[in-house]
């Protein structure tokens, strides 16, 4: 086996203009796979932290069920059947702590002609007990508060920039007046890509101040405070038994941080293995060349071929020897492919909000694949070489 190692890494070794031509196939595939992947990866890691920010103890009741198959509902975008009872319903069953409506306000907020690319809520004062907030100055939504809001670190620079304060700043929301009592902090050190809507630059507002300015108003999620001995899937059960007294049990579901993580991974890993099949094609394209080239290369070296035979070399001698050229052809593809990749994580890491990361998983990958693409396209080469007869080799030139 070293012999036929040595070997095959000398004959590359003598024609590596041809090697690395052939290897530039094999990184192009692997290149944009472990991309693809890493980046897959980054984004559902970024999700699973924005989501673990709602906190272990907290259940989020939506407008609409989602299937068995954790699909989406399209029904999802329309209206929502959740009221404000449905919250004191819930709050109602033994295990919970608090329950409060939480509603998607639309429209944006505004200090003049500056703007803020934040997510604007309408909750009660309770959701900052449901999920310790940490403010980086003044103080969370209180009762009986009318027109004030509560922003976030990020909004806070977009609109007053990062000197001084932004207390008792005046803020325009859909066209009304607000007072800033509150400034959360950003925990987060680095930019993300999905930073503009984590909890961190919510925009908040007093549920029933707003409420008293639109009329109407739908409740968009209901927001769940748990007991921490509380068993979920049991809890779950009797908070659809009480809801599913007012609302069709297609109108709501109870979801954990399990049930939201799942539905987003199942997208995520749908649309990941989808692109990955398409970038594959690469692979399959490098695989083709590494083939043709040693296919001339079985050709070329007929003498060689012969020689060896003649002087005792075995069949699989030869085999092991041109699949082994092969399988090292599209390792140093891989190699330089993964290389190449790491370096353009890197700068996506520091120059964008996208976050690829590159796991031992994905490095392994990368190595199986190269090493099984070589070996798969480079069966043929091998055996036509294998089959050469001595005689007719050295005869051949």
């Amino acid at each position: 086996m070293t012999t036929n190692l040595v070997a095959a890494i000398g004959s590359l070794r003598a024609q590596w203009q041809r090697a690395v031509l052939s290897a530039t196939g094999i990184m192009v595939g692997v290149s944009a796979i472990i991309l693809l992947v890493s980046i897959a990866t980054g984004v559902q890691k970024d999700i699973s932290d924005q989501v673990s920010e709602l906190g272990v103890n907290v259940l989020v009741v939506i407008p609409g069920r989602i299937g068995e198959s954790m699909s989406f509902n399209p029904n999802f975008g329309g209206m929502s059947y959740l009221q404000e009872r449905d919250a004191a319903t819930a709050k109602s069953v033994t295990g919970v702590i608090d329950a409060i409506p939480f509603t998607f306000v639309g429209g944006g907020l505004r200090n003049g002609k500056k703007i803020a690319s934040s997510l604007l809520v309408a909750t009660e004062p309770a959701w900052f007990t449901m999920r310790p907030t940490h403010f980086e100055e003044g103080r969370a939504l209180a009762e009986n508060d009318t027109n004030v809001v509560v922003i976030g670190s990020v909004a806070k620079t977009e609109l007053f920039g990062t000197k001084g304060s932004a207390i008792g700043k005046e803020v325009t929301i859909n066209g009304s007046s607000y007072r800033v009592v509150g400034v959360t902090t950003d925990r987060k050190s680095e930019q993300s890509l999905f930073s503009m809507g984590s909890l961190q630059n919510l925009v908040y507002v007093p549920f029933g101040y707003f409420k008293s300015k639109v009329a109407n108003l739908q409740v968009d999620r209901i927001m769940i405070h748990v007991q921490p001995d509380a068993e979920p899937k049991a809890l779950i059960k009797k908070l659809d038994a009480q809801l599913s007294k007012r609302l069709d049990r297609q109108q709501f579901q109870v979801l954990t941080q399990e049930d939201l993580l799942g539905l987003v991974y199942k997208l995520m890993s749908i649309l990941t293995w989808l692109l990955t099949g398409l970038t594959s094609i690469g692979l399959f394209v490098g695989g083709v060349g590494i083939m043709t080239v040693m296919l001339m290369s079985v050709n070329e070296r007929s003498v060689e071929i012969g020689i060896r035979k003649a002087t005792g070399a075995k069949r699989s001698d030869i085999f092991k020897q041109f699949l082994m050229e092969a399988a090292t052809l599209s390792l140093l593809g891989g190699g330089i492919g993964l290389a190449f990749s790491g370096l353009v994580c890197a700068a996506l890491t520091a120059y964008t909000p996208v976050k690829p990361l590159i796991t031992l998983g994905i490095v392994a990958m990368a190595i199986s694949v190269s090493l099984a693409v070589g070996c798969v396209f480079g069966l043929i080469p091998a055996m036509n070489a294998a089959r050469k007869d001595p005689v007719g080799a050295l005869r051949s030139q």
